[in-house]
């Protein structure tokens, strides 16, 4: 969602915002209930639902963050594994089939969320592997 400066049609300032936390919907709905007519009061279904929503979805954030610590740490794990061993990966040389190049690995590297085997020849995604001998 966009929202530019009142008043203009575009502007360089203009702020994304694609995320809203529970925090946030918790501030804007004890705002909302405190300013209320006491005369005319909602009905609080809704916010129960929404925030049972963001409650849930919440939980699959963390259960997400949760899952993908795991697979980086198995992912590490099977790399530590194959230090010493020669490694074939697949090579994409621009041919219809590729290449594949054979060597052997140092250590493993993580970066921004991907585990890399360093060789002597370079630096491999782990998911080039295609072969592994000793």
């Amino acid at each position: 969602m966009e929202i530019n400066a009142i008043g203009s049609s575009q502007n360089n300032s203009t702020v994304k915002r694609d995320i809203i936390d529970k925090d946030v919907f918790l501030k804007i709905l004890s705002v909302e209930l405190a300013n209320q007519d006491p005369l005319n009061a909602k009905d609080n279904t809704q916010y129960i639902s929404q925030l049972a929503q963001f409650t849930s979805l919440e939980q699959t954030n963390n259960l997400y963050a949760s899952i993908s610590k795991l697979l980086l740490s198995q992912r590490t794990t099977e790399g530590a594994l194959l230090i010493g061993k020669n490694v074939g990966f697949k090579y994409n040389d621009g041919s219809e089939d590729g290449t594949i190049k054979y060597d052997i690995v140092k250590s493993v590297k993580i970066e921004k969320g991907n585990v890399y085997l360093i060789t002597e020849k370079g630096k491999y995604s782990i998911d080039d592997v295609v072969s592994v001998g000793e």
